[in-house]
């Protein structure tokens, strides 16, 4: 395999989730606010934490005011690599150049730059926002489901809810018996 075509040892040798984080960041699939608005899973790609037209890589490293500590971090680390300023950089060529390769994972340990539910239970389970929404569907199924056959979700704590329902097959069956 070519040199270049090798993975980034630093990122490589960073646990799983970090790693994958850095991956999607690099190929643009990071969950940003444009990634979202692209595969259509939000409305408008606003930043999730200032509410800034636009959540892209470039304003997550290098304006977002959520994260201006770990960009000062950030840019001090690569600076001392590089000895080249954030103006002089585009997040593509940082996230391509190995010697940025500690300081953006720093950067992604210490915020939710990619992560998929920031701020929720979820997050810590790292659930997407698709799998959240199915989960809370099929509970409002369930829910449906036992009103019709008359079991109430409130109040009723030890009553006994059915292992079955019956369908019209066993009814008649039933009746046949």
């Amino acid at each position: 395999m070519p040199v270049t075509q090798k993975p980034d040892g630093v990122v490589a040798g960073s646990t799983e989730r970090l790693a994958a984080r850095f991956y999607q960041l690099k190929t643009g699939h990071c969950l940003t606010g444009q990634y979202f608005q692209r595969t259509k899973n939000r409305p408008a790609a606003e930043c999730r934490w200032w509410r800034y037209r636009s959540q892209t890589r470039e304003h997550l490293f290098k304006v977002c005011p959520e994260w201006k500590a770990q960009q000062k971090v950030l840019w001090a680390e690569v600076w001392e690599e590089t000895r080249r300023g954030k103006s002089w950089w585009t997040i593509r060529d940082l996230l391509a150049d190995a010697r940025c390769s500690w300081a953006v994972l720093d950067i992604l340990a210490t915020t939710d730059v990619g992560r998929l539910v920031p701020g929720d239970e979820a997050a810590e389970s790292e659930a997407s926002e698709w799998e959240l929404r199915e989960r809370l569907e099929r509970e409002e199924e369930r829910r449906v489901e036992e009103r019709a056959v008359g079991v109430e979700d409130e109040g009723e704590g030890d009553r006994e809810r059915p292992l079955f329902l019956p369908t019209l097959a066993f009814w008649v069956s039933a009746e046949e018996a």
